[in-house]
Order: C-alpha cells, then structure tokens, then sequence
C-alpha cells in the first residue's frame, strides 16, 4: 500500500476515534459519577517492534500509520457537590458502591439514589442498592428525611442502625467495564476487596471531565481530520495522474 496513503486514512480514523470519546465525555457531564473516557494515539511502528525494518529490509508501509489505543476510564477523584437530598450520597477517596444489576453485581460511583414502592433503595435505573447482606431496605416507620449516614456508611435514623452500603475496591480499576454512563462491571475473576471511601451525605460527586478540556479536544480533532483529509485528497489525485485517470 501507498505509505502515504496508509497514514492518512489511519490519521482519519483516529481523530474520528478521539472526537467520539470527547464528545460522549461532553454528552455525559452532568451525570453524577461518570468517569471520563480515554483514548491515546501511538504508532504501529511501537506497537509492533519485531517488525520493525533491519539494515535488510525497508518498514512496511502499515507500520507508518496511527494507532488507536483501546479506550480507559479516568478513575480520578471528582469534585462534590452539595445538594441537600439526604438519599444523595458522595464517595471520598477509592471505592464503590454496589448495585444488583440484572446478571450480578454491578458497581457506581454515582450516589443518586431513591426509596421505591418496596421501601428498597435504589439508583435512578431502579437497580437494588446493596448492603453486606443484601439489598437495602428503608424501613417504612422511617422518614427519608430522617436518615443518616456515618462515614464508614452506616445507616440510621433515631440513632438506630437499619443498613449499610457496601462498599468496595479494586487493585487496579482498570480491569472494569463501563455499562452505561455511571456503571461497571467487574471481570468475574476478579474480586472486589473492602473499600475504604468515606461517605458523605447530602452531595453528589460529579463528572470528572471538563468542558472546556473536551471543547478544545473536539477542535484539535477536527483540524486533524481536515488536515488527514486534504492530504488523502492530494494523494490520491497524484494516484490518478500517475495512471492516466487524469
């Protein structure tokens, strides 16, 4: 294949990659607990070394283009944010909540949660918000706005413990898997340890990305579209003339 060529289409589809992950960072922003998406670009040269050319023989043309690293999730601490609800609880420092989702457990940061008809606490999707023993249920005598939460995330209301969140960690967060905007899941080989995370009630931790980081990387992306593209364009056009197309 043309080097040229090669390298541009491959530029192509990695500013498209990245122009993606920003925009659904931007599209995800306000959502309490939503982990900002990464992306890295490198080169095939340096993801594949063995190939690389020897006094004997020249590079291949697939090795002069841009890679696209597979997407991570940023697992840096967001800023908090006071809302008042006591059902909003915050996470400071590593850690989880964990929620019943449909085939296991599933884990968020994301601590926007309500009481539904069965007096069980639950996330905004209706998942079960679970304690050590199971899902966690708000007892009918009590009133939301009675409930406290202590840092170790105990619950009580009247100064009686009625639940507790569990909450847990991993020894590298990068094994997760997103599902949806504020969720992961865990390898099924991988255990998640305790966590240590403090509670707080009555905040949110919210997105942590920023607009104007994703705003600029939006622009970035699309000069180098323009530019991949114009030099696509001027290749191929040099193809044709040298064949007689034009």
């Amino acid at each position: 294949m043309i080097p040229g060529l090669y390298s541009a289409a491959t530029a192509i589809d990695a500013s498209t990659r990245r122009h993606e992950v920003a925009a659904e960072n931007l599209a995800n922003i306000q959502m309490p607990g939503y982990r900002r998406k990464m992306v890295a670009n490198t080169t095939f040269e340096t993801m594949f070394p063995s190939r690389q050319p020897t006094s004997n023989n020249t590079m291949s043309s697939e090795l002069l283009g841009t890679a696209t690293m597979q997407p991570r999730y940023d697992f840096q601490q967001g800023h908090l944010e006071d809302t008042g609800n006591p059902l909003n609880f915050a996470l400071q420092g590593d850690g989880f909540f964990t929620i019943k989702g449909p085939d296991g457990p599933l884990y968020t940061r994301n601590g926007s949660f309500y009481v539904d008809t069965n007096r069980q606490l639950v996330t905004i999707d209706m998942l079960p918000v679970m304690g050590p023993g199971g899902p966690i249920v708000v007892p009918d005598t009590i009133s939301t706005e009675k409930i406290e939460v202590s840092a170790d995330g105990r619950l009580l209301a009247n100064n009686e413990e009625f639940g507790e969140f569990s909450i847990v960690k991993f020894a590298d967060n990068n094994v997760l898997a997103a599902v949806g905007s504020s969720l992961f899941v865990a390898p099924s080989d991988v255990a998640p340890q305790a966590g240590t995370a403090m509670v707080q009630q009555g905040q949110l931790e919210l997105a942590n990305t920023s607009s104007i980081d994703e705003m600029l990387t939006l622009i970035e992306c699309s000069r180098h579209l323009d530019a991949a593209q114009k030099a696509l364009q001027t290749i191929a056009e040099s193809v044709q003339k040298r064949i007689g197309l034009r």
